[in-house]
């Protein structure tokens, strides 16, 4: 690379260049390097590089005087001549690289077109990116972000007493960002490889004992004696413990989903993009009748006829009246898989109740008790036993 004497750079002062006498600008050359000009005006000084591309002159701006300085208009007009040398066009590679768009641009119009297109989850990109992305290095072109900003972005999210599980969410979401920008030649590389996923403490795995269980479903069956008058809701809670489904699936469950005849219930799309038939349990269906087809919803608001966005409250008022701490909405799923398996359900069949694609996810919610465990190594002490010979 070129590098400029002392003498070049305190001989050749831009400060002190001048417009002559009737002119409205002039151009000077910066001397012993090649293609750097300095064009002053009445108004400003720039930086401007002129060369010659396959038998035709090309020309850019630089930058203007004082934001750039001589010492970075002498090393960018370096860079430009290598380009040169090895056949490249300085200019039309500039120009590819400042058309490359922000964050934030590529997000919202590249991105998130595809994502509602191919992810059930795409509101889910669209307030992570808007409450821990976008306000921090949105405004960054793609290229111009490296690994360094997003460690320090991830541990923003972190800083604001979020879980790890929270800022790996953020980290996958520009992963799928920077993959797909890559994959489209928007840049070279994405930086996201160099950016640790944080090690994530699963939460607790929570299920509901003998005794909560019998707590619950005495509330649930006498809801208006604590005062829980919502009896959508109720059933809402009830279908979630009896099925094993997830909330979106119960809060969004059509009348024309339904196979009364047979007691199925026919998810066209789920989590994992396939449909699935789930079979209506005997308790379910009391659930089911109990609820007003005045909508195409059966479990919808009677205020909007549409399905509830938050059932959080009433679900909480039930837990409290219940005396059950620290159980989550979706633990009603993680339930319904233990008491399955404990109740002697293979792990298979468990799968295709949860619509699961893999075992391995199952797993996950399949909690064995205690008592299970002991039962089972207790029987195959006897059997063991029975081998034994008598002395």
């Amino acid at each position: 690379m070129f590098k400029p004497s002392n003498a070049v750079l305190l001989n050749f002062d831009v400060e002190r260049l001048t417009v002559p006498s009737g002119k409205s600008k002039a151009e000077y050359s910066v001397p012993n390097v090649k293609g750097l000009k300095v064009v002053v005006s009445h108004a400003s000084k720039t930086y401007m590089f002129r060369g010659v591309f396959d038998g035709k002159k090309i020309s850019t701006t630089l930058g203007k005087y004082p934001e750039m300085t001589l010492m970075s208009a002498i090393q960018v007009t370096d860079e430009y001549q290598h380009l040169l040398a090895k056949g490249i066009n300085p200019v039309d590679q500039k120009n590819k690289v400042e058309s490359i768009p922000t964050l934030s641009s590529y997000f919202h119009d590249t991105y998130l077109p595809f994502a509602k297109i191919n992810k059930k989850s795409w509101k889910d990109d669209l307030s992570r990116f808007k409450n821990h992305i976008e306000s921090a290095i949105g405004h960054l072109q793609l290229n111009k972000i490296t690994a360094a900003p997003l460690n320090d972005l991830m541990l923003q999210i972190k800083g604001d007493n979020r879980s790890n599980a929270t800022v790996n969410r953020s980290r996958a979401l520009l992963s799928s960002i920077f993959n797909q920008a890559f994959e489209r030649e928007v840049i070279d590389s994405s930086p996201m490889s160099r950016v640790k996923k944080l090690n994530e403490q699963n939460h607790i795995e929570r299920y509901l004992s003998d005794d909560e269980l019998c707590r619950l479903m005495h509330v649930l069956g006498n809801h208006k004696v604590y005062q829980i008058d919502n009896e959508i809701i109720v059933g809402i809670i009830e279908m979630l413990l009896l099925t094993g489904a997830r909330k979106g699936e119960v809060l969004n469950l059509k009348w024309s989903d339904l196979d009364e005849v047979n007691h199925l219930w026919k998810l066209e799309e789920n989590k994992s993009g396939k449909p699935r038939v789930i079979q209506l349990n005997t308790e379910a269906q009391l659930v089911i009748r109990k609820m007003s087809r005045k909508y195409p919803y059966v479990f919808a608001n009677p205020t909007t006829s549409l399905p509830y966005n938050d059932i959080r409250k009433t679900f909480q008022k039930i837990l409290e009246a219940a005396e059950i701490e620290n159980f989550r909405i979706h633990d009603l799923r993680h339930n319904f898989a233990s008491m399955a398996v404990n109740n002697g359900c293979d792990i298979y069949v468990v799968q295709h109740l949860l619509g699961h694609a893999s075992p391995t996810t199952t797993q996950r919610y399949a909690h064995l008790r205690q008592d299970t465990l002991r039962n089972a190594s207790e029987m195959l002490s006897d059997r063991i036993k029975s081998a034994r010979p008598s002395i």
